[in-house]
């Protein structure tokens, strides 16, 4: 299994993007999206850019990864991580 990561355009280069996200500068391939500029979020898996997502939509992917993270370190108190999601019944 994979995970994307949000990552925001700093520079493009043709077909390309150097993206920054999540403690990572890479070098993205965008020839699946029409058209990216300096300041676009993209989502990102295995090098290529997938698609340009809200800033919004940036944020609730880091959030909810850094709650994965926060998991896997064994923290059970996750509610800060999923605003969305209501534990209560």
């Amino acid at each position: 299994m994979c995970l994307g990561i949000p990552m925001q355009v700093v520079e493009v280069d043709g077909a390309f993007a150097w993206c920054e996200g999540r403690t990572r500068r890479e070098r993205l391939n965008t020839l699946l999206l029409e058209q990216v500029a300096v300041g676009d979020w993209v989502y990102a898996v295995l090098g290529q850019a997938r698609e340009i997502i809200s800033a919004q939509h940036a944020h609730e992917l880091n959030l909810a990864l850094d709650g994965l993270a926060a998991a896997m370190r064994g923290e059970t108190d996750l509610d800060a991580y999923f605003p969305d999601v209501s534990t209560q019944h």
